[in-house]
This record gives C-alpha cells, sequence and structure tokens, in this order.
C-alpha cells in the first residue's frame, strides 16, 4: 500500500514539473511574440514617415517640373538655339536578334 501511494506522489510531482515547464515555454513564446509585434508596429511606423518624406520629395520634383515644363516654348527654343527643319527624317533602328524556327 506504501509503494503505490509513493508511485502516485512521483507520478503527481512528474505531471506537476512537466506543467509548470509547459507554463513557462509558452510564457517565453508569449513574451517573445508580444515583442516581434511591437518591434513590428514601430518599423511599420517609420515606414509610414519614410513614405510621407518620399511622396512629399515627389511632389516638390513634380512641381518643379510642371513649373519648368511652363517656361519652355517657341521663343525659349529659338534663344537655345533650336531650328526648324525644312524636311524631316526619321531614324529607325536594326534589331542585330533574329527570330529564326530553323535552329
Amino acid at each position: 500500500m506504501r509503494s503505490k501511494t509513493l508511485q502516485i506522489n512521483i507520478f503527481e510531482k512528474r505531471a506537476f514539473t512537466a506543467l509548470i515547464a509547459i507554463v513557462f515555454i509558452l510564457l517565453g513564446f508569449y513574451g517573445y511574440f508580444i515583442s516581434k509585434s511591437i518591434v513590428n508596429v514601430i518599423v511599420r511606423e517609420e515606414i509610414n514617415n519614410d513614405v510621407v518624406v518620399v511622396s512629399s520629395a515627389i511632389s516638390e520634383l513634380e512641381f518643379e517640373y510642371i513649373a519648368h515644363k511652363n517656361t519652355i516654348n517657341k521663343e525659349f527654343a529659338n534663344k537655345a538655339g533650336f531650328t526648324k527643319l525644312a524636311s524631316k527624317r526619321f531614324v529607325a533602328r536594326k534589331s542585330f536578334a533574329k527570330l529564326s524556327l530553323e535552329n
């Protein structure tokens, strides 16, 4: 009778130890995933800030482009030395690669 009581106590101690180990492992995973999610939120905020900065820079460049585009006209072209051509010639690029089904 005494040996069965000892066996039950040993089983209960092992089960309790295993449960405590599982709880600590789960708490470790919980902490890891919480810290990862916090880091991801911070990184996302930084990326959003970078997107705002880049969008602002692009908007400024577009504004400058439109301002310069509106200043180009025939008078500007004449001052820059451009002249009107009497006859127009177009250039076509020949392709060096040929597609063949005979290969």
